[in-house]
């Protein structure tokens, strides 16, 4: 049991973290649902549906918005059409291909150790579950999630430590605990090591694209309640 401590919990670091060494300054605050027949974008504060038609409505009312603004409207429209899918897909494949070189290390140097494959692949599934809790494509449409998606690297870390404690909960019962130690910090500081780099350039690309949707959101926003108020 102490092997499987030590691994879920350095495996914990690596994916549930995304190896982040400094919070993203950008905080979303609104939930967006893309379909193909709208943008809509809204908190407590804000109701906003940018329709295909052209039609945009502010917080129940139609704004009818200047070539300058319209213009503003289609690059934001066709931004969160391409950048949201994209980044859950991107999110995706990471995920994937961290636990792909996990397993690859424990076949390697363990000899298919089935109960380390076990915890990797659970750990996996509730990560992935938890993205999705954020950020999902499905049935045409897309859907993000902001307060999920700002607590998502925590959630993440909340997930590995319970697994962790699960599996200290029954280490009492492991006579062995001893048994392949030294492989598995080798795991997890090799891997730890090698994964590091693509995760913190995929942290920062992650924050890059947050930062640009918000600053968009935020400018539109400002000019459409300018607009309303004439």
């Amino acid at each position: 049991m102490l092997k499987k401590m030590i691994f879920i919990l350095s495996l914990t670091l690596s994916i549930a973290t995304f190896a982040a060494q400094k919070e993203c300054p950008v905080k979303p605050s609104y939930d967006i649902v893309i379909n193909k027949d709208s943008i809509h974008i809204y908190n407590k504060s804000n109701d906003l549906s940018i329709m295909n038609d052209g039609q945009v409505i502010l917080n129940k009312k139609i704004i009818s918005p200047n070539p300058s603004l319209r213009k503003k409207l289609d690059q934001f429209e066709k931004a969160l059409r391409s950048q949201l899918p994209q980044l859950e897909q991107q999110s995706l494949s990471l995920l994937s291909e961290v636990k792909v070189a996990f397993d690859q290390a424990i076949t390697k140097k363990l000899s298919d150790d089935r109960e380390l494959h076990s915890e990797l692949n659970k750990l996996y599934k509730r990560l992935v579950k938890l993205l999705h809790g954020s950020l999902i494509s499905e049935d045409g449409s897309t859907k993000f999630y902001y307060q999920n998606f700002n607590k998502l690297k925590k959630d993440g870390h909340d997930i590995g430590e319970r697994i962790f404690y699960n599996v200290i909960g029954g280490s009492i019962l492991e006579f062995n605990l001893f048994k392949n130690i030294a492989a598995i910090k080798d795991i997890s500081k090799n891997e730890w090591k090698a994964q590091k780099p693509k995760l913190k350039a995929f942290d920062a690309h992650i924050c890059s694209v947050i930062t640009d949707v918000d600053q968009q959101y935020q400018q539109i926003l400002t000019e459409l309640n300018q607009s309303a108020d004439k």
